[in-house]
């Protein structure tokens, strides 16, 4: 494990009024970067900073590989609260032995690790896969986080709920408080592309709204839920089952304009599913998307 800078002693500070002391893990990747740098900008935090990759930065950095127990140890020494971002994702292919190390494995050691420091908090970045995506007759559509965890299309989406079911178990046993950010598909794309802008109204959502929804997380007093964070969209319950057979007229009901896409040789989608309802992170952390369709829709047709 390489070190840069010294561990936080539980009792120290680093200005007149104590900083909030706040571990940021995968902070070398999309995501971890972005919030980084959001926090970095608030006076408030003090950032720890771990990765497996190597990386520069500023603030107090630790590689480690999270799925090494002996290499957590020590890790959550004087933080507050934690931001467990580190994970990989079905945008390149890995074996099933890569996903079980880095998002189960490594969940567990980083959240038992968090518990037995007693830190205040730790916010997890889920994923909507730990849900599963499957529309069933017992199941409300658009989807929100009643939804039952059915996570039966890839080991991706199994290691997602298991990680949730580990801050569970220690929230069970050791009283760790926690928070599961439930993100839909933040992979980077052109925003000018189509798959991106009409993905909007389903699984995507960019990674700035991603960030900003941990930063809304680590300031609120929210704990033990699980909050999906998607880009949003007008459809409601009674839309359900157009939404699955005929979602061109769906979204035209609520965008009549969005059939000028059509001039331009885009095709509307005849089939949105699944999709997310986020009334939940707006009512819990005031999340309010800034990369939505309406906002890729005004920019396609100025």
């Amino acid at each position: 494990m390489c070190i840069k800078g010294e561990l936080w002693d539980d009792d120290s500070t680093r200005t007149e009024e104590r900083d909030m002391r706040v571990l940021v893990t995968g902070a070398a990747g999309v995501l971890g970067r972005l919030v980084t740098s959001a926090l970095q900008d608030e006076s408030e935090y003090s950032l720890r900073l771990t990765d497996i990759a190597a990386f520069e930065t500023p603030h107090e950095y630790v590689e480690a590989d999270l799925a090494r127990a002996e290499q957590v140890q020590g890790l959550c020494q004087g933080i507050e609260q934690v931001l467990h971002i580190a994970a990989i994702h079905p945008w390149k292919q890995y074996t099933a032995e890569q996903y079980l190390d880095c998002n189960v494995k490594g969940t567990h050691n980083l959240v038992q690790e968090a518990a037995g420091a007693r830190v205040q908090r730790l916010i997890y970045t889920s994923s909507i896969a730990a849900m599963g995506y499957q529309v069933e007759p017992d199941t409300p559509f658009p989807f929100d986080e009643q939804k039952p965890c059915r996570p039966v299309e890839d080991i991706y989406s199994l290691s997602k709920y298991v990680g949730e079911q580990c801050c569970e178990l220690l929230r069970f046993r050791e009283g760790l408080d926690y928070v599961a950010l439930r993100p839909g598909t933040f992979i980077p794309r052109e925003e000018e592309d189509p798959v991106f802008g009409l993905g909007l109204l389903g699984t995507v959502v960019h990674a700035t709204d991603v960030a900003a929804a941990h930063v809304l997380a680590l300031q609120s007093d929210v704990v033990n839920e699980a909050i999906i964070i998607t880009a949003g969209n007008p459809f409601s319950r009674d839309d359900g089952p157009a939404l699955l057979s005929d979602a061109r007229s769906v979204i035209l009901k609520y965008y009549p304009e969005a059939e000028a896409l059509e001039d331009e040789g885009i095709e509307l989608p005849k089939r949105i599913a699944p999709c997310y309802r986020i009334e939940k992170a707006r009512r819990l952390l005031a999340y309010e998307p800034q990369f939505t369709f309406e906002r890729w829709l005004a920019g396609k047709l100025s």
